[in-house]
């Protein structure tokens, strides 16, 4: 072989080699033998309950010798809330401080232990606007936001200070940028006192437009208003709740999360025009129920989780709602002592005679069933594929 041959075989043979260690197919870049994925794209997935309510009776089951301790009460379905990214709920009472007394109905003031228990259950941010947010006036909801700010809330709905009302919570997760907005309908006649109107979000729909425009400002990705709206009982929403919806639709709200009537009511997604000039889903709840409360008629003692898979283009940079579902959820109450049931898990635990399993409350078997036929019925919308989580 000549000297000349030689050297344009090594040239080929380099030449082959480069080209194979650069290479690419489809999503995927090969280097050697390995497949190595390209990442096109990021997934968030967010869950959220209504109302959190702590009646004397909640009170009671929770005091020990020396304090109170509400965990048991979140223990079982603590699965279901902390493996989502974000989990947010209605935290509807006030930590005003034992000083103050701690009561239920009608004006509720709660442990903090009642607090420190949501948040070992896996909740990650908590709206505060609600109709008892005052029932301790303003000092209440000082005490209630700096607690629950200590213990690492997000929260947002009222406020503790000027500067607080005039910032849009934004919570940062995964590169999405999402700002959490909260407002109420009203607070059972307690006016906030003098000087102190920031304190509350009301709802108002110039309000929330100006909200919204600021969180697009400062470069949101997706904007969640938290709602307590509607008539109390009513399992369809009234002609304000859907009013105010379609204006907060047409200001650029993605996700309406409704609380306030303590029983569920329908849920949806749309297809709206997007800022960009193309279109975009939005979703709305107008009521998620009850979480956890002393409530025991019928409607009443259960609740939803909502969970949201939100997916982020890592090439555009645009976030959508990918898939919507949803966990019936029912509170226990047995000689005294209250757990809230993922249904579907409890409903099994008891067909399959699981004696061994947390999940196995043969009591309630009845009525699991009941709230499992009364949830599904009322949320599932197969025109905009939301079913439930069997699992």
């Amino acid at each position: 072989m000549t000297k000349k041959l030689s050297l344009v075989i090594l040239f080929c043979l380099f030449c082959i080699s480069l080209n194979f260690c650069g290479k690419t197919a489809g999503n995927k870049s090969i280097s050697g033998d390995t497949l190595k994925p390209v990442k096109n794209y990021d997934t968030i997935t967010i869950s959220a309950t209504g109302d959190l309510m702590c009646h004397e009776p909640e009170i009671k089951d929770a005091r020990t010798n020396d304090g109170y301790d509400f965990t048991h009460m979140f223990e079982l379905i603590k699965p279901y809330i902390e493996k989502a990214d974000l989990a947010f709920g209605n935290f509807e009472t006030v930590l005003a401080g034992a000083d103050k007394k701690f009561t239920g109905y009608p004006t509720f003031n709660s442990p903090d232990e009642f607090a420190e228990a949501i948040k070992f259950a896996g909740f990650d941010a908590l709206t505060t606007a609600n109709n008892h947010c005052l029932d301790r006036s303003f000092a209440g909801v000082q005490r209630t936001a700096n607690k629950l700010n200590e213990l690492g809330f997000i929260q947002t709905g009222t406020f503790a200070n000027e500067d607080e009302s005039n910032t849009i919570p934004i919570i940062n997760e995964k590169g999405v940028k999402i700002a959490f907005l909260a407002y109420t309908f009203g607070t059972n006649g307690i006016s906030t006192p003098s000087g102190k109107e920031f304190s509350v979000n009301y709802i108002n729909t110039v309000k929330i437009g100006n909200d919204v425009k600021s969180a697009r400002a400062l470069g949101c990705d997706i904007v969640i208003a938290f709602m307590h709206w509607g008539e109390e009982y009513q399992r369809t929403p009234n002609k304000s709740q859907v009013k105010v919806a379609e204006e907060m639709i047409n200001a650029g709200v993605d996700i309406i999360l409704g609380s306030h009537p303590h029983v569920i009511q329908p849920m949806e997604t749309r297809t709206v025009a997007a800022e960009s000039g193309k279109t975009k889903k939005i979703f709305i709840i107008y009521s998620m129920g009850n979480f956890l409360s002393n409530q025991r008629k019928k409607y009443t003692d259960s609740g939803v989780i909502v969970n949201l898979r939100l997916i982020k283009d890592l090439k555009t940079g645009i976030v959508v709602i990918d898939k919507v579902s949803f966990v019936p959820t029912y509170v226990s109450l047995i000689s005294g002592k209250y757990t809230i049931l993922p249904v579907w898990k409890s409903i099994q635990a008891v067909q399959n005679k699981m004696t061994d399993s947390p999940y196995y409350f043969p009591s309630d078997y009845s009525r699991l069933k009941e709230v499992w036929s009364e949830t599904t019925n009322h949320l599932t919308n197969e025109e905009c594929n939301i079913y439930p989580d069997e699992e």
